[in-house]
């Protein structure tokens, strides 16, 4: 096989090389703008979850303190009466 023969072949080798690379890259890329697309949407789940956790804790905390004073009234009441 004579030179010539043999650089031909590598440069065929080369540009197959350069361009699955180049898919690659792309493919790459394209992963990435999907992972930053899910991460920013689940970022914003969490922040919805978390405000809904929020208003649940803060409706818990207003039961709580009405069923406290109701049983300080409750006591007051009785502690009035005897």
């Amino acid at each position: 096989m004579a030179l010539q023969e043999r650089v031909s072949k590598l440069e065929g080798a080369y540009e197959q090389v350069d361009g699955r690379l180049s898919d690659l890259s792309s493919a790459m890329d394209s992963l990435r703008a999907d992972m930053n697309s899910l991460r920013s949407e689940v970022r914003g789940e969490i922040s919805g979850l978390r405000t809904e956790i929020n208003g649940r804790f803060n409706n818990l905390y207003l039961l709580l303190g009405g069923l406290w004073a109701t049983m300080i009234g409750a006591i007051a009441g009785f502690a009035l009466t005897l």
